[in-house]
């Protein structure tokens, strides 16, 4: 935190299966990811969360658009199958799989480096 800086209003942890998500074609192979949004008091807020795939500031690949209501404080999800978006994403790249959460007026940006492997 920055010096004079007010804490943040919300709190995002991003967390997933692994740092290495597989692609395949098999409808078995899927990788999980969670978001949590609170308040600093650790209350549920009303939030957006949108998930995407970066690479160097560039948007690579939108996953996900998700409103949650107040009363839910996080959000998980599978990616996988056969259509599933990790069999578009360039294997053995450096990759940021990330949660743009928006809740009371603020935005907050949590990452997960990933290197997408073939299965």
């Amino acid at each position: 935190m920055v010096a004079g800086a007010a804490p943040s209003v919300i709190r995002v942890t991003l967390t997933a299966q692994n740092h290495r998500p597989r692609a395949g074609k098999s409808p078995s192979v899927h990788w999980w990811y969670c978001v949590k949004i609170t308040t600093a008091a650790g209350e549920s807020v009303a939030s957006t969360i949108h998930i995407r795939i970066v690479s160097g500031g560039t948007l690579v690949r939108r996953i996900a658009s998700i409103s949650l209501r107040k009363g839910y404080d996080h959000w998980c999800q599978a990616i996988g199958g056969e259509a599933s978006i990790l069999n578009t994403l360039p294997v053995g790249r450096k990759l940021i799989f990330q949660a743009v959460v928006t809740a009371q007026g603020v935005t907050v940006k949590r990452n997960w480096p990933i290197v997408v492997r073939r299965g």
